[in-house]
């Protein structure tokens, strides 16, 4: 394996594309893109690249699922 796979493998396991996080939190893009502006989810930008943590949307899905069965227990 080269660098270059290495690496690639890597982005993948660490970090989510803005379409990915999406569809992983299944959330709009507007709700997605409130939980950005909010800071709730952090953006890395690296020139028209844009990359979200895998480990701060997985919690966010976590979180928002046991916040659902608190505040909604009906559903």
């Amino acid at each position: 394996m080269n660098r270059q796979e290495e690496l690639m493998i890597f982005l993948n396991r660490e970090f989510l594309s803005r379409q990915e996080a999406i569809e992983h939190l299944g959330v709009s893009k507007q709700c997605f893109h409130s939980l950005v502006t909010r800071g709730k989810i952090t953006k890395i930008k690296k020139g028209s690249a844009v990359l979200f943590y895998r480990y701060e949307i997985e919690n966010r899905k976590q979180d928002a699922g046991e916040l659902r069965k608190k505040y909604r227990p009906f559903q």
